[in-house]
Protein backbone atom coordinates (compact mmCIF):
# COMPACT_ATOMS: atom_id res chain seq x y z
CA UNK A 1 0.00 0.00 0.00
CA UNK A 2 1.08 3.59 -0.85
CA UNK A 3 -0.13 6.58 0.45
CA UNK A 4 -0.85 9.37 -2.18
CA UNK A 5 -0.82 12.87 -0.76
CA UNK A 6 -0.08 15.46 -3.22
CA UNK A 7 -2.37 16.89 -6.06
CA UNK A 8 0.45 15.64 -8.12
CA UNK A 9 0.55 12.38 -7.53
CA UNK A 10 -3.40 12.17 -7.32
CA UNK A 11 -3.48 13.88 -11.11
CA UNK A 12 -1.23 10.53 -12.20
CA UNK A 13 -3.64 8.14 -10.80
CA UNK A 14 -6.27 9.39 -12.16
CA UNK A 15 -4.21 10.06 -15.61
CA UNK A 16 -6.28 7.66 -17.57
CA UNK A 17 -9.74 10.11 -17.24
CA UNK A 18 -7.49 12.70 -18.75
CA UNK A 19 -6.63 13.77 -21.83
CA UNK A 20 -2.64 14.01 -21.75
CA UNK A 21 -0.63 15.00 -24.48
CA UNK A 22 2.93 15.31 -22.94
CA UNK A 23 4.22 14.37 -19.84
CA UNK A 24 5.00 17.94 -18.88
CA UNK A 25 1.99 19.11 -19.75
CA UNK A 26 -0.95 20.23 -17.88
CA UNK A 27 -3.61 17.20 -18.21
CA UNK A 28 -6.61 18.55 -19.59
CA UNK A 29 -10.04 17.40 -17.75
CA UNK A 30 -12.69 15.08 -19.35
CA UNK A 31 -16.17 16.45 -17.88
CA UNK A 32 -17.65 13.43 -19.09
CA UNK A 33 -15.54 11.42 -17.12
CA UNK A 34 -17.23 10.69 -13.93
CA UNK A 35 -15.20 10.89 -10.74
CA UNK A 36 -15.41 7.81 -8.17
CA UNK A 37 -17.67 8.36 -5.33
CA UNK A 38 -15.35 7.52 -3.22
CA UNK A 39 -12.65 10.43 -3.83
CA UNK A 40 -13.52 13.49 -1.77
CA UNK A 41 -10.92 15.17 -0.65
CA UNK A 42 -12.96 17.40 1.81
CA UNK A 43 -13.47 15.82 5.14
CA UNK A 44 -17.20 14.95 5.55
CA UNK A 45 -19.51 16.99 7.88
CA UNK A 46 -21.72 14.82 9.82
CA UNK A 47 -25.73 16.25 10.76
CA UNK A 48 -26.94 16.69 13.78
CA UNK A 49 -28.94 13.76 13.19
CA UNK A 50 -26.14 11.50 12.57
CA UNK A 51 -24.03 12.67 15.21
CA UNK A 52 -26.82 12.77 18.25
CA UNK A 53 -30.23 11.23 16.90
CA UNK A 54 -28.99 7.96 15.00
CA UNK A 55 -26.96 6.63 17.64
CA UNK A 56 -28.98 6.81 20.40
CA UNK A 57 -32.03 6.40 19.13
CA UNK A 58 -32.36 3.01 21.58
CA UNK A 59 -32.71 5.86 24.41
CA UNK A 60 -35.72 7.85 23.01
CA UNK A 61 -37.43 4.69 22.69
CA UNK A 62 -36.73 3.49 25.89
CA UNK A 63 -37.44 7.32 27.17
CA UNK A 64 -41.05 6.91 25.47
CA UNK A 65 -42.12 3.48 26.48
CA UNK A 66 -41.56 4.47 30.16
CA UNK A 67 -43.89 7.72 29.09
CA UNK A 68 -46.12 5.02 27.83
CA UNK A 69 -45.65 2.85 31.39
CA UNK A 70 -46.33 5.77 33.45
CA UNK A 71 -49.51 5.80 31.61
CA UNK A 72 -50.29 2.40 32.70
CA UNK A 73 -49.86 2.87 36.41
CA UNK A 74 -51.41 5.83 36.47
CA UNK A 75 -54.65 3.95 35.33
CA UNK A 76 -54.01 0.74 37.42
CA UNK A 77 -53.17 2.89 40.36
CA UNK A 78 -57.25 4.64 40.02
CA UNK A 79 -58.70 1.10 39.20
CA UNK A 80 -57.07 -0.22 42.11
CA UNK A 81 -57.86 2.05 44.66
CA UNK A 82 -60.79 4.56 43.66
CA UNK A 83 -62.52 5.26 46.33
CA UNK A 84 -65.81 6.20 44.45
CA UNK A 85 -65.99 2.18 43.44
CA UNK A 86 -67.19 -0.59 46.01
CA UNK A 87 -65.71 -3.57 44.72
CA UNK A 88 -61.74 -2.97 43.45
CA UNK A 89 -60.65 -4.52 40.76
CA UNK A 90 -57.79 -6.52 41.42
CA UNK A 91 -54.56 -6.65 39.69
CA UNK A 92 -54.94 -10.10 37.70
CA UNK A 93 -58.19 -8.77 35.97
CA UNK A 94 -56.30 -5.52 34.77
CA UNK A 95 -53.45 -7.87 33.17
CA UNK A 96 -56.55 -9.90 31.74
CA UNK A 97 -58.15 -6.90 30.25
CA UNK A 98 -54.98 -5.09 29.36
CA UNK A 99 -52.86 -8.16 27.71
CA UNK A 100 -56.11 -9.02 25.92
CA UNK A 101 -55.90 -5.79 24.07
CA UNK A 102 -52.04 -5.98 23.75
CA UNK A 103 -52.57 -9.09 22.12
CA UNK A 104 -55.20 -8.41 19.35
CA UNK A 105 -53.38 -5.40 18.59
CA UNK A 106 -50.20 -7.42 18.05
CA UNK A 107 -51.50 -9.99 16.03
CA UNK A 108 -53.52 -6.89 13.61
CA UNK A 109 -50.09 -5.43 13.34
CA UNK A 110 -48.29 -8.63 12.67
CA UNK A 111 -50.32 -10.01 9.64
CA UNK A 112 -50.60 -6.19 8.12
CA UNK A 113 -46.92 -6.32 7.89
CA UNK A 114 -46.29 -10.26 7.59
CA UNK A 115 -44.30 -9.69 4.67
CA UNK A 116 -41.19 -8.42 6.61
CA UNK A 117 -41.71 -10.13 10.18
CA UNK A 118 -40.74 -13.59 9.86
CA UNK A 119 -42.92 -16.67 11.13
CA UNK A 120 -46.25 -15.10 11.89
CA UNK A 121 -47.27 -15.53 14.42
CA UNK A 122 -45.11 -17.43 16.68
CA UNK A 123 -41.57 -16.51 15.50
CA UNK A 124 -38.64 -18.63 15.18
CA UNK A 125 -38.99 -22.06 16.01
CA UNK A 126 -35.50 -21.69 17.23
CA UNK A 127 -36.09 -18.80 19.79
CA UNK A 128 -39.89 -20.00 21.01
CA UNK A 129 -38.62 -21.64 24.04
CA UNK A 130 -36.92 -18.33 25.23
CA UNK A 131 -39.38 -15.93 24.14
CA UNK A 132 -41.79 -17.77 26.03
CA UNK A 133 -39.41 -17.30 29.16
CA UNK A 134 -39.39 -13.55 28.17
CA UNK A 135 -43.07 -13.90 29.03
CA UNK A 136 -43.01 -15.94 31.97
CA UNK A 137 -40.55 -13.15 33.33
CA UNK A 138 -42.30 -10.21 31.88
CA UNK A 139 -45.36 -11.21 33.90
CA UNK A 140 -43.29 -11.23 37.24
CA UNK A 141 -42.35 -7.68 36.34
CA UNK A 142 -45.97 -6.40 35.96
CA UNK A 143 -47.79 -8.41 38.63
CA UNK A 144 -45.24 -6.83 40.84
CA UNK A 145 -45.57 -3.39 40.06
CA UNK A 146 -49.11 -3.62 39.90
CA UNK A 147 -49.67 -5.57 43.18
CA UNK A 148 -47.82 -2.57 44.61
CA UNK A 149 -49.87 -0.02 43.81
CA UNK A 150 -53.04 -1.21 45.76
CA UNK A 151 -50.41 -0.77 49.21
CA UNK A 152 -48.08 2.17 48.46
CA UNK A 153 -48.02 5.45 45.99
CA UNK A 154 -46.92 5.59 42.89
CA UNK A 155 -43.93 7.39 42.98
CA UNK A 156 -42.64 4.46 45.51
CA UNK A 157 -43.97 1.73 43.38
CA UNK A 158 -41.52 2.84 40.81
CA UNK A 159 -38.75 3.79 42.82
CA UNK A 160 -38.63 0.29 44.04
CA UNK A 161 -37.93 -1.17 40.55
CA UNK A 162 -34.80 1.13 40.70
CA UNK A 163 -33.27 -1.72 42.05
CA UNK A 164 -33.56 -3.21 38.14
CA UNK A 165 -30.28 -1.01 36.76
CA UNK A 166 -27.96 -2.52 39.33
CA UNK A 167 -29.56 -6.00 38.81
CA UNK A 168 -29.33 -5.18 34.52
CA UNK A 169 -26.29 -4.41 34.70
CA UNK A 170 -24.40 -7.11 36.68
CA UNK A 171 -26.56 -9.83 35.01
CA UNK A 172 -25.26 -8.34 31.65
CA UNK A 173 -21.89 -8.06 32.94
CA UNK A 174 -21.83 -11.73 34.27
CA UNK A 175 -24.17 -13.42 31.20
CA UNK A 176 -23.65 -11.59 28.55
CA UNK A 177 -19.83 -10.79 29.15
CA UNK A 178 -20.93 -6.89 28.28
CA UNK A 179 -18.23 -4.46 28.97
CA UNK A 180 -19.28 -2.10 31.56
CA UNK A 181 -17.35 0.82 32.11
CA UNK A 182 -16.54 1.65 35.24
CA UNK A 183 -19.07 5.35 35.67
CA UNK A 184 -21.55 3.24 34.93
CA UNK A 185 -21.30 0.94 38.38
CA UNK A 186 -20.56 4.93 39.83
CA UNK A 187 -23.97 6.05 38.35
CA UNK A 188 -25.61 2.98 39.26
CA UNK A 189 -24.15 3.76 42.96
CA UNK A 190 -25.22 7.01 43.07
CA UNK A 191 -28.85 6.76 42.09
CA UNK A 192 -28.96 3.52 44.68
CA UNK A 193 -27.94 6.42 47.46
CA UNK A 194 -30.72 8.64 45.67
CA UNK A 195 -33.26 5.46 45.71
CA UNK A 196 -32.96 5.15 49.93
CA UNK A 197 -33.43 8.72 50.25
CA UNK A 198 -36.41 8.52 48.57
CA UNK A 199 -38.11 5.31 50.04
CA UNK A 200 -36.28 6.11 53.50
CA UNK A 201 -36.73 2.91 55.15
CA UNK A 202 -37.81 2.91 59.10
CA UNK A 203 -34.59 1.26 60.03
CA UNK A 204 -32.22 4.65 58.61
CA UNK A 205 -34.81 6.99 59.03
CA UNK A 206 -37.51 6.09 61.89
CA UNK A 207 -41.54 5.25 61.32
CA UNK A 208 -43.58 7.98 59.83
CA UNK A 209 -46.18 9.35 61.67
CA UNK A 210 -47.83 11.47 59.05
CA UNK A 211 -49.68 8.83 56.20
CA UNK A 212 -51.61 9.95 53.69
CA UNK A 213 -53.98 6.98 53.61
CA UNK A 214 -55.61 7.86 50.29
CA UNK A 215 -52.49 7.57 48.19
CA UNK A 216 -50.69 4.90 50.49
CA UNK A 217 -51.37 2.17 53.37
CA UNK A 218 -50.74 2.64 57.12
CA UNK A 219 -50.11 -0.87 57.66
CA UNK A 220 -46.56 -1.66 57.73
CA UNK A 221 -47.21 -5.55 57.28
CA UNK A 222 -49.20 -4.55 54.05
CA UNK A 223 -45.98 -2.06 52.54
CA UNK A 224 -43.37 -4.78 53.56
CA UNK A 225 -45.25 -7.64 51.47
CA UNK A 226 -45.97 -4.89 48.37
CA UNK A 227 -42.10 -3.99 48.89
CA UNK A 228 -40.94 -7.32 48.60
CA UNK A 229 -43.35 -8.45 45.34
CA UNK A 230 -42.31 -5.23 43.99
CA UNK A 231 -38.81 -6.60 44.33
CA UNK A 232 -39.46 -9.75 43.00
CA UNK A 233 -40.99 -7.82 39.67
CA UNK A 234 -37.52 -5.72 39.17
CA UNK A 235 -35.60 -8.73 39.28
CA UNK A 236 -38.30 -10.08 36.29
CA UNK A 237 -37.56 -6.93 34.79
CA UNK A 238 -33.65 -7.19 34.76
CA UNK A 239 -34.40 -10.54 33.58
CA UNK A 240 -36.50 -9.46 30.48
CA UNK A 241 -33.48 -6.90 29.62
CA UNK A 242 -31.24 -9.94 29.41
CA UNK A 243 -33.79 -12.53 27.75
CA UNK A 244 -34.28 -9.74 24.77
CA UNK A 245 -30.42 -8.80 24.51
CA UNK A 246 -29.98 -12.52 23.92
CA UNK A 247 -32.41 -13.17 21.52
CA UNK A 248 -31.53 -9.94 19.92
CA UNK A 249 -32.41 -9.76 16.17
CA UNK A 250 -33.30 -13.22 15.57
CA UNK A 251 -37.22 -12.07 16.65
CA UNK A 252 -38.70 -9.18 15.46
CA UNK A 253 -39.34 -6.66 18.00
CA UNK A 254 -43.23 -7.29 17.88
CA UNK A 255 -42.78 -10.86 18.69
CA UNK A 256 -41.20 -10.18 21.98
CA UNK A 257 -44.29 -7.69 22.41
CA UNK A 258 -46.96 -10.73 21.65
CA UNK A 259 -45.18 -13.55 23.75
CA UNK A 260 -45.00 -10.94 26.15
CA UNK A 261 -49.09 -10.54 26.52
CA UNK A 262 -50.06 -14.12 25.30
CA UNK A 263 -48.00 -15.56 27.93
CA UNK A 264 -49.14 -12.96 30.89
CA UNK A 265 -52.81 -13.16 29.72
CA UNK A 266 -52.71 -16.94 29.98
CA UNK A 267 -51.00 -16.80 33.43
CA UNK A 268 -53.70 -14.35 34.61
CA UNK A 269 -56.32 -16.34 33.30
CA UNK A 270 -55.28 -19.42 35.43
CA UNK A 271 -54.99 -17.10 38.57
CA UNK A 272 -58.23 -16.23 38.78
CA UNK A 273 -59.74 -19.45 38.26
CA UNK A 274 -57.72 -21.56 40.77
CA UNK A 275 -57.55 -18.63 43.32
CA UNK A 276 -60.87 -19.30 45.19
CA UNK A 277 -61.18 -15.19 46.52
CA UNK A 278 -60.84 -14.68 42.80
CA UNK A 279 -63.81 -13.82 40.43
CA UNK A 280 -63.62 -11.47 36.63
CA UNK A 281 -65.20 -8.88 36.97
CA UNK A 282 -66.43 -6.19 34.28
CA UNK A 283 -66.00 -2.53 34.33
CA UNK A 284 -69.09 -0.57 35.96
CA UNK A 285 -68.94 3.05 34.33
CA UNK A 286 -67.64 4.68 31.49
CA UNK A 287 -64.63 6.10 33.31
CA UNK A 288 -63.24 2.10 34.00
CA UNK A 289 -64.11 1.17 30.22
CA UNK A 290 -61.68 4.30 29.58
CA UNK A 291 -58.72 3.41 31.61
CA UNK A 292 -59.48 -0.25 30.52
CA UNK A 293 -58.86 0.92 27.14
CA UNK A 294 -55.49 3.08 27.95
CA UNK A 295 -54.27 0.08 29.75
CA UNK A 296 -54.31 -1.86 26.47
CA UNK A 297 -53.36 0.91 24.06
CA UNK A 298 -50.49 2.14 26.58
CA UNK A 299 -49.50 -1.78 27.03
CA UNK A 300 -49.01 -1.91 23.24
CA UNK A 301 -46.89 1.27 22.89
CA UNK A 302 -44.86 0.88 25.95
CA UNK A 303 -43.85 -2.96 24.69
CA UNK A 304 -42.91 -2.29 21.15
CA UNK A 305 -40.74 0.98 22.48
CA UNK A 306 -38.99 -0.78 25.15
CA UNK A 307 -38.04 -3.61 23.25
CA UNK A 308 -36.82 -1.47 20.44
CA UNK A 309 -35.15 0.48 22.74
CA UNK A 310 -33.25 -2.65 24.26
CA UNK A 311 -32.49 -4.12 20.93
CA UNK A 312 -30.19 -1.11 19.79
CA UNK A 313 -28.83 -0.68 23.44
CA UNK A 314 -26.58 -2.17 25.72
CA UNK A 315 -28.23 -3.64 28.40
CA UNK A 316 -26.25 -1.77 31.06
CA UNK A 317 -26.66 1.77 29.65
CA UNK A 318 -29.89 1.52 28.28
CA UNK A 319 -30.93 0.69 32.08
CA UNK A 320 -30.22 3.94 33.52
CA UNK A 321 -32.65 5.36 31.44
CA UNK A 322 -35.70 3.62 33.54
CA UNK A 323 -35.10 6.52 36.11
CA UNK A 324 -37.11 8.60 33.91
CA UNK A 325 -39.94 6.79 35.28
CA UNK A 326 -39.44 8.81 38.39
CA UNK A 327 -39.99 12.21 36.79
CA UNK A 328 -43.73 10.93 35.42
CA UNK A 329 -44.41 9.26 39.16
CA UNK A 330 -43.88 12.42 40.57
CA UNK A 331 -46.01 14.32 38.22
CA UNK A 332 -48.59 11.81 38.33
CA UNK A 333 -48.42 12.09 42.45
CA UNK A 334 -48.86 15.87 42.19
CA UNK A 335 -51.63 16.40 39.73
CA UNK A 336 -53.79 13.08 41.12
CA UNK A 337 -53.20 13.35 44.84
CA UNK A 338 -51.51 16.78 45.59
CA UNK A 339 -48.60 14.15 46.98
CA UNK A 340 -45.40 16.38 47.35
CA UNK A 341 -42.45 14.74 47.58
CA UNK A 342 -40.41 15.72 51.07
CA UNK A 343 -36.78 17.08 51.03
CA UNK A 344 -35.48 14.07 51.27
CA UNK A 345 -37.21 12.89 47.74
CA UNK A 346 -36.05 15.93 45.63
CA UNK A 347 -32.59 14.85 47.40
CA UNK A 348 -32.80 11.95 45.97
CA UNK A 349 -34.76 12.87 43.14
CA UNK A 350 -31.34 15.15 42.31
CA UNK A 351 -28.72 11.97 43.05
CA UNK A 352 -30.77 9.88 40.23
CA UNK A 353 -31.24 12.50 37.75
CA UNK A 354 -27.69 14.03 38.19
CA UNK A 355 -26.43 10.75 37.94
CA UNK A 356 -27.99 9.65 34.64
CA UNK A 357 -27.65 12.51 32.64
CA UNK A 358 -23.61 12.06 33.63
CA UNK A 359 -23.66 8.79 32.25
CA UNK A 360 -25.66 9.47 29.10
CA UNK A 361 -23.31 12.63 28.66
CA UNK A 362 -20.61 9.42 28.47
CA UNK A 363 -21.72 7.95 26.02
CA UNK A 364 -22.57 10.88 24.01
CA UNK A 365 -18.88 11.65 24.06
CA UNK A 366 -17.98 8.42 23.01
CA UNK A 367 -19.81 8.26 20.45
CA UNK A 368 -19.08 11.78 18.80
CA UNK A 369 -15.00 10.14 19.79
CA UNK A 370 -16.44 7.15 17.16
CA UNK A 371 -17.67 9.40 14.56
CA UNK A 372 -14.95 11.42 14.59
CA UNK A 373 -12.43 8.40 14.26
CA UNK A 374 -15.01 6.97 11.11
CA UNK A 375 -14.24 10.18 9.58
CA UNK A 376 -10.79 10.44 9.27
CA UNK A 377 -10.98 6.55 8.18
CA UNK A 378 -12.90 7.85 5.65
CA UNK A 379 -10.77 10.38 4.55
CA UNK A 380 -7.77 8.27 4.56
CA UNK A 381 -9.60 5.45 2.49
CA UNK A 382 -10.01 7.82 -0.36
CA UNK A 383 -6.70 8.46 -1.09
CA UNK A 384 -4.65 4.87 -0.72
CA UNK A 385 -4.58 2.91 -3.56
CA UNK A 386 -3.00 -0.59 -4.14
CA UNK A 387 0.70 0.14 -6.13
CA UNK A 388 -0.63 -2.30 -8.45
CA UNK A 389 -3.59 -0.74 -9.43
CA UNK A 390 -1.55 1.97 -10.08
CA UNK A 391 1.08 -0.23 -12.49
CA UNK A 392 -1.40 -1.23 -14.37
CA UNK A 393 -2.71 2.16 -15.17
Amino acid sequence: MQQVSSDANLKKVFSHEYEISDDNEEPVIDEMTPRPDTFNLERRQFTFKERYIDPNMGLLFLVASYFFSSLMVVSTKVLETDPNTEVKIKPLQILVVRMGITYVGTLIYMYAYRESIPYVPFGDPAVRKWLILRGCMGFFSVFGTYFSLMYVSISDSVLITFLEPSLIIILAWLILKERVQKMEFVGCFVSLVGVILIVRPPFLFGTPTNVDTAVESSNPRERLIATLVALWGAFGMASVYIIIRFIGKRAHAIMNVSYFSLVTLIIALIGIVLIPSMKFQMPHSFKEWILFLNLGISGFCHQLLLTLGIQRERAGGGSLITYTQLIYALLWDVILYKHLPSIWSWCGMVLIIGSTLYVVKLKLDEDAAKFDRLSQRRESETVTFEMEDLNDQ
